[in-house]
This record gives structure tokens, sequence and C-alpha cells, in this order.
């Protein structure tokens, strides 16, 4: 079972890995898809700060995907949850929009699978 933590961890290593990448060296390419429309330089080096805390949760879940500590995995856990209330709440005030229900279900998935990791490693530990 710990093996299946481990899968799901660095499923969650790859999807944050890439996206903070991806915010950090390419912040054009998530620009106008994503509803930013940063304009200006400054605009895009704010896209590309974005990217630094989710590339070091991506590496926090490797190390606690590693050394099989669920307490490494929380921070990548309460990240999805928390995604996923902003993105709700973003639904409600903003109105609903087709496009945003694959954010919702996207993020619920991941904080469910992390969920389910989190308790493998913890029942692991006892």
């Amino acid at each position: 079972m710990t093996k299946l933590a481990q899968i799901l961890s660095g499923f969650f290593v790859v999807i944050l890995g890439s996206a903070g990448l991806v915010t950090m060296l390419l912040p054009e390419v998530i620009n106008e898809p994503s509803g930013f429309n940063a304009i200006t330089q400054y605009g895009l080096t704010n896209l590309r700060t974005l990217g630094a805390p989710t590339l070091s949760l991506a590496i926090i879940t490797a190390i606690g995907a590693y050394k099989k500590q669920w307490l490494l995995i929380l921070p990548a856990s309460m990240y999805f949850f928390l995604n996923f209330l902003a993105r709700t709440i973003s639904t409600v005030v903003e109105g609903y929009d087709p496009i945003m229900l694959f954010g919702l279900l996207m993020t619920l998935s991941l904080f469910a699978l992390s969920q389910i990791a989190l308790h493998i490693f913890r029942k692991a530990a006892i």
C-alpha cells in the first residue's frame, strides 16, 4: 500500500512541478488561456512568482514520498483543498462558466487522491 501512496505522491510532484516550471519559465503560455492577460513585463514577473511556491510544494512532496513521511505530503493536500475552495468561491461570486467545471473537478480529484495518500502514509507510520 505504501507503494500506491508513493505513486500518488509522484503524480502530485509531476503536476505541481510542471505547473511551477511552466509558470516560471514560460509565463506567456498560461497568460491568455488562464485569463490573467498580463501585458507588461511586470505582469509576467508576477506570473513567474506564482510558480515558485508551486515548485517548492513539488519538492517537499517529492521528499515526503521518498521518505514516506505523511507530514511532508500535507502541504500539497492543503494546496489542492484551498485551490478547490478558491475556485468554488470564484464560481459563486463570478457566476458559473463551463470551463470552471474542469478546474473544480480536477482540484477536487487531486485533493481526494492526496487524502488517500495521506491516510496510507499515516497508517504505515503507526
